[in-house]
């Protein structure tokens, strides 16, 4: 997937999405759009480390997985 950034430049440019946490890391880029809105860096809530979801604080919103210990 590809995903538009801001560079601190001021310049803009599309980029495959596994390069977003690189950019963001080194400090290269200041927004990142998301399907629907800007998000900005050190501004706005952003997922950190990678796809690491232990650090996450907020209210768990998924559904636990239902399973059958009856087997």
């Amino acid at each position: 997937m590809k995903v538009m950034v801001r560079y601190d430049d001021e310049s803009y440019d599309i980029v495959e999405d596994y390069c977003l946490e690189y950019l963001i890391r080194t400090g290269n880029i200041t927004e990142f759009c998301r399907t629907d809105k800007w998000v900005k860096i050190g501004v706005d809530r952003i997922r950190e480390d990678g796809l690491s979801y232990d650090k996450y604080q907020d209210k768990e919103r998924r559904k636990a997985k239902l399973t059958n210990s009856g087997n």
